[in-house]
Formats: structure tokens, C-alpha cells, sequence
């Protein structure tokens, strides 16, 4: 009976291994397509040159996307908005202000949507700097809606910013924001840690403990959004200017579309 349990039990085993391994064929055979997202200053155009150059120097086919209206980008974009439209053109012709200019422009830029789809084993959707005005506008709902699976979020943090603990809950709460409004799976990741070595959440409740009155008791309140993030398995530090941490970052958006991994 122990022989025929143990048994039973490698064939358990070999059959969740195949369909893994089927799993991780059909995701390598599907084209990722990943919308870059954060505030101004995370460091968006520089992760999604660099970005490109890594999986390009690991053999896919990459595929990188303007959504900017407002600047032109720092990387080969093979599809760029400001082909359809540009904000210091629109400031100009309607008399406008650099904010009303913005979000006239990202409003113009919903009737070229077509025109921004585009395949590649990997397509990085480079959001505008302004990152309200890709997730509060009926645009960027109607872009993330045409992009075809699979597609997830990456939620690009300044690892400096979040060096403390008002910032890093503040950033948690981003975070889930940024789940809600473009409905993808989301991976938190902290830019720039060639600058400032970023703090554990333990870490950081620790800190929280010292703070003094109402200011502790409404951080640790918060601290529940902290399950609505990737980062209780895994918190991913890069740096987008020296291309450090991206094995790692790559393994986790795999992991995204895999039930064989701990994110998914």
C-alpha cells in the first residue's frame, strides 16, 4: 500500500511538473506586453530604454511604445503618440496651459489608439510623466481595454522617495490605485537603488512604532494595503541607469502569468 502511495504521489508530481513546463511554453510563445506606470521622477523612460536593451540583448523581440504626448522619447519608439499629437502643438493652437495642454493631448490621442498596438515578444507601454493622466483618463482606460493579452503593470517607485515610512505607505496606497484603475496584474518595483539602499517592510513598521501620536496610529491603519501589492513575496530593486536587477525583475513578470510561480 506504501509502494502504491508513493507512486501515486511522484506521478502527482511529474504530471504538475509537465504542466508547468506547458505553462512556461505557451507564456514564452504569447507576447508580453507591459504598461509602465509612476510618478514623475521614478525614472519611466530610462527603465524602458534600458529594459529594452536587456531583453533585446537576451534575444526577444522587443517593442517599445510612446504614450507621452508631452515629451519625445529617450529610446527607439516603434510607435510613438507624438507622431499624432504634441502638447506644446496643442498649448499653441487652443491657448492653453501646460496642464489644460496635457490633458487636451491625451484626449486627442484616444482617436490614434489603433495606431499604438503594436506585437513583439515584449511591448513596453511608456506612460506620460504625469501618471493622473494615464490612469484617470477615459485614454489610458480605453488603451489598457485594446492592449491584448497577456499585459501587466509595472508601478516604477524612486527607491529615495520611499526611504521613508510616510512615503512608502503613501506609495503602497499608490499602488493599489494603480491596480484598481487599470485593472492588470500589478509588480511594485523600486528604481534607482544604486542610490539609496531601500529599507524591508519590517523595517519599516519598525519605524512606524516610534512615530509620534496620530501619525502612527494612521500608518499603521494603512499598512493593510501592503497585502494588495507583490511585495509580500517579493520586493524587487532596480537600477533602470546601470540595468542591475533585472533577471530578477524578469522572473517575477513571468511569474505573473504562471501559477507555477509565488506572485501569481
Amino acid at each position: 500500500m506504501r509502494n502504491k502511495t508513493v507512486c501515486s504521489s511522484l506521478n502527482d508530481f511529474a504530471l504538475h511538473t509537465t504542466l508547468a513546463k506547458l505553462q512556461i511554453e505557451n507564456i514564452l510563445n504569447q507576447d508580453m506586453n507591459i504598461v509602465v506606470v509612476g510618478p514623475a521622477a521614478s525614472g519611466k523612460s530610462v527603465f524602458v530604454k534600458s529594459f529594452k536593451e536587456f531583453l533585446i540583448d537576451k534575444g526577444y523581440n522587443v517593442k517599445a511604445v510612446n504614450l507621452d504626448p508631452a515629451t519625445s522619447p529617450i529610446y527607439k519608439a516603434e510607435a510613438d503618440i507624438r507622431e499624432f499629437v504634441r502638447t506644446e502643438d496643442v498649448m499653441q493652437k487652443y491657448k492653453l496651459g501646460i496642464n489644460g495642454a496635457l490633458i487636451k493631448s491625451v484626449e486627442i490621442a484616444s482617436d490614434y489608439i489603433e495606431e499604438l498596438i503594436i506585437k513583439g515578444d515584449f511591448v513596453l507601454f511608456d506612460t506620460p510623466g504625469q501618471m493622473e493622466l494615464f490612469i484617470y483618463s477615459k485614454t489610458g482606460e480605453k488603451i489598457v481595454e485594446h492592449i491584448p493579452e497577456f499585459k501587466c503593470c509595472i508601478f516604477l517607485v524612486d527607491s529615495e522617495v520611499a526611504s521613508n515610512p510616510e512615503n512608502y505607505v503613501s506609495i503602497l496606497m499608490q499602488n493599489v490605485i494603480v491596480s484598481l484603475r487599470t485593472s492588470l496584474p500589478t509588480l511594485t518595483v523600486f528604481n534607482k537603488s544604486d542610490l539609496v539602499e531601500l529599507k524591508s517592510f519590517d523595517e519599516i513598521v519598525e519605524e512606524l512604532k516610534h512615530k509620534p501620536g496620530v501619525l502612527s496610529e494612521l500608518l499603521e491603519k494603512t499598512l493593510f494595503f501592503f497585502e494588495y501589492t507583490s511585495l509580500p513575496y517579493r520586493q524587487i530593486s532596480i537600477s533602470a541607469l546601470n540595468k542591475t536587477g533585472f533577471e530578477d525583475l524578469l522572473d517575477a513578470v513571468n511569474e505573473l502569468f504562471c501559477s507555477c510561480g509565488d506572485i501569481s
